[in-house]
């Protein structure tokens, strides 16, 4: 086998550990993989290329594309996610139990009841009516106009 072959299913190896079974999540399997890819394609280019030198080339090959990616895919990783429930504010429910500054009442929203109180400063709902989720806290909805 020629080391051009050997690097490129190392390459594809490498990848497809890091697709099938860390699911994109670590990276490092990636990182390997390119710099077989890039060992493999100097092999195409230089077919003279002996084993230690297209071995050389996945080893620094590898090091550069980690040293190149890793900073770019943390701060990716890093970057905050939305946050869940923030789809629900200003969307509309209608009012199952009336709801007042005294008692809290229940809404239906999404196909679910969900309890919920007033937001600050609003004014009561009669059951039937419609309201406007204002603010999530916790599994209760705070509602208003």
């Amino acid at each position: 086998m020629s080391p051009t072959l050997f690097f490129l299913l190392l390459g594809l190896a490498f990848l497809g550990i890091e697709l099938l079974i860390m699911q994109l999540s670590v990276f490092w399997f990636m990182f390997f993989g390119l710099g077989a890819f890039i060992a493999s394609a100097s092999g195409v280019l230089m077919p003279e290329l002996s084993w230690t030198a297209s071995a050389a080339i996945f080893l620094i090959a590898s090091i550069s594309v980690s040293l190149a990616l890793y900073p770019v895919i943390k701060k990716w990783q890093d970057k905050p996610g939305a946050i869940a429930g923030n789809d629900a504010i200003g969307q509309s429910v209608k009012v199952v139990e009336a709801i007042s500054a005294e008692q809290a009442g229940t809404v239906n929203w999404s196909g679910t009841d969900w309890a919920a109180e007033l937001a600050d400063g609003e004014k009561p709902f009669e059951s039937g009516s419609m309201a406007k989720i204002k603010k999530l806290e916790g599994i209760r909805l705070l509602v208003g106009r």
